[in-house]
């Protein structure tokens, strides 16, 4: 936040489909085509990412292999490449950080940009977001959407509203237009349970939350109400946390919510994989070593645990994590009750280049334990299936 009075100016921009965008800008022949990243045909794997070619068939993220096999018979499909999309990472935010010295990384492929102090060497915040786009196609060769607001919020909202390559601001009066008929579930805070409580309650869209009394909404929501009514109408305090001033050490994580309640181990084995994946892609593009790594398990009944482990050293190595927050998975539970929500999270981080840590990476054991190939091998030799592959060894098709 600016220490001036002057109203804030806040961008969110969220790259277009970027895992299958990165493959298709590395391999020109699969631009127009279905691509989905996540697994060959007959593993059972999760789509991580899918191109905007595949979602005219109906192929979406955390979607089964299978599922989508048959939706999309003639898709690409690739296994995810971390060090391919972590180094594309890298470059995108030095990218924003040559236009605002506040970028908030909220994951390996989205952003909010604080532009609120630099629009006089800018212009107008179209043209700082014109600039922006034009600057990641030109350099990292793909596409970003970008949304424009007085809070991150609205920001947010907006980059989703014309994807892919799109660019939305709002403001003033827009806030309610372009707002109000977006589904109450849309707000940050309204998961699957409170969005199905307030439908129940003929509450649909943002604007019915925003218009419903505040008396009836504190008897519905309690204490939650509150927050939720300021949203709704478009109020939001949060600052852009600036990345590069925070202290060494934080937490990253990856969640999913099922559409339904989930009894197949496999499935949520292949989904903590894919989470896994998320969560190593972002520590390599900050160049975090894990400490702790925890598992977040919501059940069919909505109880909901967290359990952790320690690692014995700080580390990024994709196998390690994994089998980590595998080994935390009450497997005797989920096949009783069910699960709806699991999240993969590192925490107790710390930056690869401490004083600390110097020596532990320098060495040819360490060299060989971060080898994404060896990674890769060691994963596949334990737990078959192709669990997983280096994107751009083998490309599979499945055709009529």
């Amino acid at each position: 936040m600016t220490a001036s009075c002057e109203p804030r100016v806040i961008m969110h921009v969220d790259m277009d489909a970027f895992f299958a965008a990165i493959e298709q800008r590395n391999n020109p022949e699969l631009r127009g085509k279905p691509v989905i990243v996540g697994g060959p045909p007959g593993s059972r794997g999760v789509v991580s990412t899918c191109s905007y070619e595949a979602r005219r068939y109906g192929v979406h993220s955390a979607m089964p292999i299978a599922q989508a096999v048959r939706l999309c018979p003639d898709g690409v499909f690739l296994t995810v490449d971390p060090s391919a999309y972590s180094f594309a990472a890298k470059q995108i935010k030095a990218i924003f950080l040559r236009f605002a010295p506040a970028v908030q990384m909220v994951s390996v492929d989205e952003a909010f940009i604080d532009i609120t102090g630099n629009l006089r060497h800018y212009g107008s915040p179209r043209e700082v977001a014109l600039q922006i786009k034009r600057t990641v196609y030109r350099e990292i060769g793909i596409t970003c959407s970008v949304g424009i607001g007085p809070n991150k919020l609205i920001a947010k909202l907006g980059s989703g509203l014309e994807k892919p390559d799109g660019l939305t601001i709002i403001f003033g009066e827009d806030i309610e237009k372009r707002l109000y008929p977006l589904p109450v579930g849309r707000l940050w805070g309204v998961g699957p349970v409170t969005e199905k409580h307030l439908t129940s309650k003929g509450i649909n869209t943002i604007g019915d939350l925003a218009r419903v009394d505040a008396r009836q909404l504190q008897r519905d929501l309690g204490v939650k109400s509150v927050y939720l009514a300021g949203l709704a109408r478009g109020v939001d305090d949060s600052i852009v946390l600036d990345d590069n001033s925070r202290p060494d050490e934080k937490s990253i994580s990856h969640e999913y919510t099922f559409d339904r309640n989930n009894f197949d181990l496999n499935r949520i084995h292949a989904m903590i994989l894919a989470l896994t994946e998320k969560v190593v892609v972002r520590m390599q593009e900050g160049e975090w070593l894990a400490g702790t790594v925890a598992l977040r398990v919501r059940f069919s009944d909505f109880k909901t645990i967290t359990r952790q482990k320690a690692v014995r050293e700080p580390t990024e190595d994709l196998r390690a994590i994994f089998q980590a927050a595998r080994g935390l998975l009450p497997s005797k539970d989920v096949v009783s009750q069910g699960v709806r929500l699991i999240g993969v999270r590192v925490l107790h981080t710390v930056h690869r280049h401490s004083e600390n840590q110097s020596e532990l990476f320098d060495s040819p054991i360490s060299r060989k334990s971060r080898n994404l190939g060896d990674m890769i091998k060691q994963l596949r030799d334990k737990f078959g299936d192709a669990i997983i592959m280096r994107a751009g060894t083998k490309i599979v098709r499945k055709d009529c």
